[in-house]
């Protein structure tokens, strides 16, 4: 065998197996669990506070298993899907909409301005990322601009960040994961903080203060972490996570360098930057959720056909291709969804829940602090909504909290950390799409990601001691 051959195969055996395989196994593994462990149920009440359905934390009881058989596996699946279906539907208008931008040529052209303005003065590139990060950060926190806002744009920032000298892995440090430490960090976050906030019988948004010193802590690491790895990998760029990768649809060519910037272009810059903050006006005013976000990406798309005079027909084939690529992140959101759907078959999410209650029950304040955090991060894995999260977990984390003498306000603190952090680690959350849209495989993302959460989970862990310290309320 030749040396050459050799290589490949090693480079075979060395590759992580595809995202489906792994969401697959761990379908096949959340099935093989309903046969085995105990299912359970608590009632579902109605919050007078706040008029939502929660759990009742003193009604745990077990019932008669469910366990969910080899077929009715492959029928989660269609149901996963048909439960996220309202997500997969915003992933493929975002997707079809960025790339009918992309096909009129004005994110090319902004790309070649922000280049050309960087070169004359090249100390400006720093400051645009952390500004953009920051910006990114506040946006996050406020729950108006999450992960399914800012999915689309991944492949604009990638080649931004590639035109800059630096890579795929740092695109995606200076879009997604600062609206994730934002969105976690939650300072006025109505769909995470506001509902837990409102289950524990607590002012809307209160307590803001300690929040706002924790995003500028958080943000400052995720800074200070992402400029170390920028100017490393632009000192050597061997040294990059995805150095030898096919990148080309990312690299700016001589000819996209030269896109001129148009009337056209321009207005088509200013539609999507209007529906932008529009959806963020609504978001945050008028309740609105993924179906108007999706519809506002549809009108953004018709206004680009109009104003770039684009025939009907014209536009529904770039549409078709821009479908095309949406088609692996939206179906990973199905894929993720039935994971959950086989638990809740198996009756195995609230025995889990109160499984780990029990544990936490009888622990001193600090180590029950701890303990609360690893409980919410974990359950993260199996509620990936923010807000069902809350619903699920505060009616029992807020009484635990009154019967060892923790401040409500503190059980909140450690239900946001759990909710919105790991959502950078959850093989089953919007990071996998982030990760297959700038073709950074899941392995080299945790790469680059471990050491970063391990340092920000011990500062969560901080924070939590020192809110208990000074009775944070």
């Amino acid at each position: 065998m030749s040396k050459e051959k050799e290589v490949v195969g090693q480079k075979k055996s060395r590759a992580l197996p595809h995202i489906f395989v792994i969401l697959l196994i761990m379908i096949i593994i959340a099935t093989i669990c309903t046969w085995i462990f105990p299912a359970g149920s608590y009632d579902r009440v109605i919050n007078e506070a706040t008029g939502r359905e929660v759990v009742d934390p003193d009604s745990f009881h077990y019932i008669d298993k469910s366990p969910v058989g080899p077929f009715e596996m492959f029928i989660c699946i269609e149901e996963g899907m048909i439960q996220a279906a309202n997500i997969s539907f915003l992933i493929f208008w975002a997707f079809s909409c960025m790339y009918v931008i992309q096909e009129t040529g004005a994110i090319d052209a902004f790309i070649a301005m922000m280049i050309r303005a960087t070169q004359k003065r090249p100390a400006s590139a720093l400051i645009i990322i952390i500004a953009i990060m920051i910006v990114f950060s506040i946006w996050g926190s406020t729950g108006t601009f999450s992960y399914e806002e800012v999915i689309a744009f991944i492949p604009i920032f990638v080649t931004v960040a590639y035109a800059l000298g630096y890579d795929a892995m740092t695109g995606i440090a200076i879009s997604v994961i600062p609206v994730g430490i934002g969105f976690a960090s939650a300072t006025t976050n109505p769909f995470t903080i506001g509902v837990a906030q409102g289950i524990a019988e607590l002012p809307l948004f209160s307590g803001l203060g300690y929040r706002l010193v924790i995003i500028t802590v958080m943000t400052a690491w995720l800074i200070i972490y992402t400029m170390w790895y920028a100017k490393r990998i632009k000192k050597d760029p061997t040294k990059s996570l995805t150095y030898g990768m096919d990148m080309s649809e990312f690299e700016m060519d001589e000819e996209k360098l030269n896109t001129p910037m148009t009337g056209a272009r321009k207005l088509t810059l200013l539609a999507l930057l209007v529906g932008v903050i529009f959806m963020a006006w609504g978001l945050l005013t008028q309740g609105w959720y993924i179906n108007q976000c999706a519809a506002i990406f549809m009108v953004i798309t018709v206004a680009t056909c109009i104003i770039n005079r684009w025939s009907p027909n014209q536009l529904c084939a770039t549409l078709v291709t821009g479908l095309q690529k949406a088609v692996l992140s939206a179906f990973v959101v199905g894929l993720a969804r039935t994971i959950l759907v086989v638990l809740t078959k198996g009756g195995l999410i609230d025995s889990l829940v109160h499984a780990c209650v029990s544990v936490i029950q009888g622990l001193s304040l600090y180590v029950s602090g701890f303990a609360m955090l690893i409980f919410q991060t974990l359950l993260n894995f199996l509620i990936p909504s923010g807000s069902g999260q809350a619903a699920v977990s505060m009616p029992i984390m807020t009484p635990i909290a009154d019967l060892i003498g923790m401040n409500r306000q503190i059980a909140v603190l450690i239900f946001q950390f759990g909710d919105g952090y790991s959502n950078l680690l959850v093989p089953t959350g919007f990071m996998v799409i982030a990760c297959a849209m700038a073709k950074v495989p899941l392995g080299k993302y945790y790469k680059w990601l471990l050491p970063f959460y391990g340092i920000g989970f011990i500062l969560q862990c901080l924070f939590v001691f020192g809110a208990i310290a000074m009775n944070y309320s």
